[in-house]
């Protein structure tokens, strides 16, 4: 086995450091970029979406977001793109509206080729633009550093994984751009599977067609839709986004001064009782037709009389109508589109839209909600909004409201060491078991800590790579990793990589979970063999010594440790037969029938067992923590006689840099300690046949000590 392969067994690269925090300036534009590539402004600053005041929420800063995505698809869009208003200096961002968490171009994606090309503004991050296996469009600024000290911008689309990487990257090291590259391997952001929105105690309802939100108890959220029929119009009309010369009727008195403003369509005449017919339109969708339902309310009108001597005239030079009296001069002055006549003191007119109306108290930088989606656990919400992010002029913003009925608004995060994401390094692909753990820790952990967490996956490193990562992580970065403890290995046992001075400088954290390992025997063989239990195997092995084939994974994972358990505290003979990898999966005993037994985590042998293809003989985990699956528990290696004391298990653990801080390191441990005494989390680890940690760094030291003593134990390289 070569040393990258073993070093790929231990851990996995840390991320590197992160850059700036961006400035507050106003970016440039392309053309000074181009011209100017030296003045590029510096990465804009993390955040993270935070509940805001319900009595007085800041609006401007709630509705500042561009999104891009099909309504069609929004209940199973698991992330919405943020594009905040550039002038805020707040990079573009994708939120989750799972885990709540905002996703970030990962810091070790700033950089490309080398580092000669650098990511200096990321413009925006685009849900419609998607590829086969939706992943989202990243737009990017770029500098490049050429030879001879000269700098070359451009600007470019890549495509985001889940964790920030490139899984296309913007342009390729010969500086072709790749905006048709297409990747088949990273994660979706669109996934039909597991991201449905889910229920929640808010409801959405309507009142003359405006949309609301009301809690529990029936109680509307702001912004509260309209009570009045007249002011639900008006925000209908203005939310269609009213082009120029847009005409609606009215109603005016005698002395032309506007009673309704001019929003409605075809008006009645006021009746006998001095009311008017008021209608607008009930349903939700903004495109009308038709078919669109209409309510309608009767309202009454203040007494008013004259007007009954005017009768309305069309002016010959502008087409406009007014009002005459009978003299034929002018009362009213040709202003409108079209007239009738005064009835009980009113006269309905149709006239231009009046973009300065507004009704009795309202306030411009109130939002005007269009339609909410659900998504995930939050609700989006597209508004008509008047703020300086839009210039002073109506534009459509969104937002976002968690089930607590909070509106969400973009907070830095400070002291400038808090707004750096803590990044957590997985060296394997995502998907596996460190891969979950550590997505459950991310999903968690900024409550606790105050922090965003951001997870990468990096299963490819070289030497270098590791040694940098453990003397410079700091406080922003830590590994987790299902590692063989001792780190390092023990001399004449393991083969070490050449990083064994690095692992050993590694500051401990926490244990996150610990999950046994199961021993299964293909069900065919036991049936053929007579071997249905633990008393089963090692009677057959005893009088057929050698001939039954055990699969583990490679030398120095946990399988090796616990078979060489078995062996010496039973005295049978088993044949050890090495799979490339951590563990060997099913298939080697289901289909390949290259063993009999298999010793592999639960997760590799679940299918399997519930086909009948394999029957458990035992797990190596405690006695008193049994496992189980189905509601089956499955015996313990341990309770046997001859086997007593055998537990053995893999150990998820956090570890941090040589340089970082033994105060952060403890505030993370005590972090991860809370979490998992969560009873969901508690409940979610039981669903995986692991349990917690969450132990003090020196606990963790004691376990590697206590892990060094079972390896010579087991090896019989020491007396017990």
């Amino acid at each position: 086995m070569s040393a990258l392969q073993v070093l790929r067994a231990w851990l996995g690269l840390l991320a590197l450091s992160l850059g700036l925090a961006g400035a507050q300036a106003a970016p440039p534009d392309y053309q000074d970029l181009y011209t100017h590539p030296e003045r590029a402004l510096p990465m804009q600053q993390h955040w993270q979406m935070q509940p805001v005041s319900s009595s007085a929420p800041p609006w401007a800063e709630i509705f500042m977001f561009q999104t891009r995505f099909d309504p069609r698809l929004v209940d199973r869009l698991r992330w919405l793109s943020l594009n905040p208003d550039p002038d805020t200096a707040l990079a573009p961002a994708l939120f989750d509206a799972l885990d709540g968490r905002t996703l970030f171009l990962a810091p070790s994606a700033r950089s490309l080729c080398n580092g000669r090309w650098q990511v200096v503004r990321v413009e925006s991050i685009s849900n419609s633009s998607v590829n086969k296996v939706l992943q989202p469009a990243t737009k990017v600024w770029l500098v490049q550093h050429k030879p001879g000290g000269t700098l070359e911008a451009t600007t470019a689309y890549g495509r985001l994984d889940a964790q920030g990487h490139w899984a296309v990257p913007p342009l390729t090291c010969d500086g072709s751009t790749t905006n048709a590259v297409f990747s088949a391997d990273a994660l979706a952001y669109l996934m039909p599977d597991d991201a449905q929105s889910l229920p929640s105690d808010l409801q959405l309802d309507l009142v003359y067609a405006q949309p609301g939100l009301r809690d529990a108890r029936g109680r509307w959220l702001a912004p509260v839709p309209p009570s009045d029929i007249t002011t639900a119009q008006w925000m209908d009309y203005k939310k269609q986004i009213v082009t120029p010369g847009s005409t609606g009727s009215g109603l005016i008195d005698p002395q032309g001064r506007m009673v309704i403003p001019f929003i409605f369509g075809m008006l009645p005449d006021a009746t006998a009782q001095r009311r008017i017919q008021l209608c607008s339109n009930a349903g939700l969708r903004l495109l009308r037709d038709a078919q669109t339902p209409r309510v309608c309310r009767w309202q009454r009108l203040q007494r008013s009389q004259g007007g009954e001597g005017l009768r309305p005239v069309q002016d010959a030079a502008t087409g406009r109508w007014g009002y005459q009296n009978a003299r034929g001069h002018w009362v009213i002055a040709p202003q409108f589109h079209e007239a009738r006549r005064f009835r009980h003191g009113y006269a309905v007119v149709a006239a231009p839209f009046s973009e300065d109306w507004r009704p009795a108290g309202w306030q411009d930088a109130w939002p005007m909600v269009r339609q909410y989606w659900r998504m995930g656990r939050y609700w989006v919400a597209e508004a008509l909004v008047r703020n300086p992010s839009t210039a002073g002029q109506w534009a459509i913003r969104y937002g976002l409201m968690n089930d607590a009925g909070q509106w969400l608004a973009p907070q830095a995060q400070l002291p400038p060491q808090a707004q750096l994401p803590l990044q957590i390094t997985v060296p394997s692909p995502a998907g596996d078991r460190n891969g979950h753990y550590a997505q459950m820790l991310a999903a968690h952990l900024p409550a606790l800590l105050g922090r965003q967490v951001e997870v990468t996956h990096l299963p490819d490193a070289s030497v270098a790579d590791y040694e940098r990562l453990a003397a410079q992580g700091g406080n922003l970065q830590v590994l987790f990793t299902a590692m063989t403890l001792p780190r390092g290995g023990l001399p004449g046992l393991h083969q070490g990589p050449p990083i064994d001075t690095a692992l050993r400088s590694l500051q401990p954290v926490t244990l996150v979970a610990s999950q046994p390992l199961v021993l299964a025997i293909d069900s065919t063989q036991a049936d053929a063999l007579g071997i249905h239990s633990t008393d089963d195997l090692l009677a057959y092995a005893r009088s057929h010594p050698g001939r039954l084939r055990v699969g583990t994974g490679e030398d120095g994972w946990i399988g090796q440790l616990a078979l060489a358990q078995l062996l010496a505290r039973s005295g049978v003979d088993l044949q050890r037969v090495v799979f490339p990898g951590r563990y060997p999966d099913s298939d080697v005993v289901t289909k390949a029938h290259a063993v009999e037994l298999v010793l592999a985590p639960v997760n590799g042998l679940a299918t399997a067992v519930r086909r009948g293809q394999l029957r458990v003989l035992g797990t190596t985990a405690d006695p008193a923590h049994p496992q189980s699956l189905d509601g089956i528990t499955w015996p313990t290696l341990g309770a046997h006689a001859l086997l007593a004391g055998l537990a053995v298990y893999d150990h998820f653990i956090l570890w941090a840099a040589a340089n970082s801080d033994a105060a952060a390191n403890r505030e993370l441990q005590q972090a991860v300690a809370q979490l998992l005494a969560k009873p969901e989390i508690q409940q979610q680890l039981q669903g995986v046949q692991a349990v917690g940690g969450g132990g003090s760094p020196e606990s963790l030291l004691a376990l590697e000590a206590q892990m060094r003593e079972q390896w010579l134990r087991a090896q019989d390289l020491a007396v017990p």
